[in-house]
């Protein structure tokens, strides 16, 4: 064997393993796929072991590839955080891509103002943003950072560092659906009600001030994940919206929706953001998490002086 090691092939082959795919390392290394696929049968043959099994539908790590993976991972993930760290610390604007995975919700009331801050300082930085409804690994989907809301708590993983953010939940309908029906004394009056939520927060738990819970589980008139759909439905008169309360801030105050049950309250929505568990922050990956922790407090501040008033 050379003594000579082309540490391109194995990082390639690092990303590759973590990507689990060819097409998905090409596009973040911004290579050609014939480049990444050359360079690891390069890798394999120089070692003399197959890492990979390949298919036209996956690709399978051999126990040669998990052994290996094992032992590289952690020592390009200390490279890449070093040499991060050691450019974060100059003030030049940074570069590169910076990929982001976040609900709908989430992304357009509290991610695009962060976003945008950053872009005006940092103009040389792209930034992807990808809208989801399910929990995605950034491990293996290639994001720098994602985020998931939830009421329940996550599974555990030493591979993902996480940073929660909470959010308000409220129950909300327009004026003329309450005109229609009237205003609900009690959760139990909304089961012959539409109901407009998703899925994954059923049943509503409800628990009132003087401590009496309430569980409303009952088909959804509009299910969906898409808390804009349901916002606009809402405001369309097409029943009772499970939103948080920050998102339906404005139709709020334009008088287009009005909170009810305001003696019940719901569980607050989590917001985790999930990120590969490295040593060192990527600068890029700081600037947002250190921006969303400076909006969130801007809102609380916003929050109290409006409740003072």
């Amino acid at each position: 064997m050379s003594r000579t090691n082309d540490w391109n092939d194995w990082y390639l082959f690092n990303c590759v393993a973590q990507l689990g795919s060819f097409s998905r390392a090409a596009e973040r290394l911004q290579l050609p796929k014939s480049t990444v696929s050359t360079s690891l049968a390069r890798l394999e043959q120089k070692l003399g072991s197959r890492l990979l099994e390949r298919s036209t539908r996956r690709l399978r790590l051999t126990e040669a590839g998990f052994r290996l993976l094992a032992e590289i991972s952690p020592l390009f993930a200390r490279l890449e955080d070093v040499a991060d760290h050691l450019q974060g610390q100059t003030e030049a604007p940074l570069s590169g891509t910076l990929r982001i995975a976040a609900p709908y919700e989430f992304a357009s009331l509290h991610l695009s103002p962060v976003l945008c801050d950053i872009m005006q300082a940092h103009p040389g930085l792209h930034i992807e943003v990808d809208v989801i409804s399910n929990q995605t690994d950034p491990l293996s989907s290639g994001h720098d950072l994602s985020f998931v809301m939830t009421s329940q708590p996550l599974p555990d993983s030493s591979q993902l560092g996480k940073r929660l953010y909470t959010l308000q939940q409220g129950l909300f309908a327009a004026p003329s659906l309450l005109a229609e029906r009237g205003q609900p004394q009690h959760p139990s009056a909304l089961e012959a009600w539409p109901l407009l939520g998703a899925a994954s927060a059923l049943p509503w738990r409800l628990q009132h001030a003087d401590g009496r819970q309430y569980a409303l589980q009952q088909d959804l008139h509009l299910q969906t994940a898409n808390a804009g759909l349901r916002l606009q439905a809402a405001i369309a008169g097409r029943g009772v919206c499970l939103v948080s309360c920050n998102f339906s801030a404005t139709a709020l105050a334009a008088g287009q929706l009005q909170r009810i049950l305001t003696d019940w309250t719901l569980p607050p929505l989590k917001t985790y953001a999930l990120v590969p568990n490295r040593s060192l922050l990527p600068t890029k990956t700081r600037l947002l998490l250190d921006g969303l922790e400076q909006h969130f407090a801007a809102t609380e501040r916003q929050a109290v002086q409006a409740g003072s008033r």
